[in-house]
C-alpha cells in the first residue's frame, strides 16, 4: 500500500466547461470539474494527513473522499443504473462513510473515487436526463441526480479546500 496519494493522480487537468454544450454535457463537464478539484485537494498527502481531523465534528480529507464514494455509487450505480452495491454506514453507523477504515490508506481511497466515477460516467453516457431510477417510494432523473452531485461535490471540495490548507498550507482553487 503507498503511503501517499501520488500526484499522478491530479494529473488529470481540471477544465472548465466550454460555454456551448448540450444541457447534459455542461452538467457532466461541471461534475468532472467538481471531481478533478477534490483530487487535487488530496495530492502529495500520507496517510495521516488523510485523516488528520481540523474540525470539532472529526471530518478529514480521506473522509471526504469515501463520502463521495458513496453518493457516487449510490446516484448512479444504485438509484439510476439498477445496481446494489453496499454502502459504508448502516443503523448503528449512519455515519460511516465519513470515516476511515485501518486498510484504507491514500491509494485506495483515490483509486475508490475514480472507479465510482468511471462507474457513474458509465451510467450517465447510458441514459438521457429524463431517465429515472427509483430510491424508496420517489423517481429521480439522471438531471436531477447531477444537479445533486455537482453541488454536494462542490460543497466538499470547499470543505477539502479548507482541510487541505490546516494541514499543510496549500492553498488554490
Amino acid at each position: 500500500m503507498s503511503l501517499h496519494v501520488p500526484i499522478a493522480h491530479a494529473a488529470k487537468a481540471r477544465v472548465i466547461p466550454a460555454h456551448q454544450l448540450s444541457e447534459k454535457d455542461m452538467l457532466w463537464a461541471f461534475l468532472e470539474f467538481a471531481r478533478a478539484t477534490v483530487i487535487a485537494k488530496v495530492a502529495g498527502l500520507g496517510d495521516q494527513e488523510l485523516r488528520q481531523p481540523h474540525v470539532p465534528s472529526g471530518i478529514s480529507l480521506g473522509g471526504i473522499l469515501k463520502h463521495l464514494v458513496t453518493g457516487e455509487n449510490h446516484w448512479f450505480a444504485n438509484v439510476l443504473g439498477g445496481r446494489e452495491l453496499p454502502m459504508p454506514f448502516s443503523v448503528n453507523a449512519p455515519d460511516g462513510d465519513w470515516w476511515l477504515d485501518a486498510e484504507e490508506g491514500p491509494e485506495q481511497l483515490v483509486t475508490s473515487y475514480q472507479a465510482a466515477c468511471n462507474t457513474s460516467n458509465t451510467v450517465i453516457a447510458s441514459l438521457p436526463l429524463d431517465s429515472t431510477g427509483k430510491q424508496r417510494d420517489s423517481d429521480y432523473t439522471l438531471r436531477w441526480a447531477l444537479c445533486h452531485l455537482i453541488a454536494e461535490t462542490n460543497r466538499h471540495a470547499g470543505h477539502a479546500d479548507l482541510l487541505r490548507e490546516l494541514t499543510d498550507g496549500a492553498r488554490g482553487w
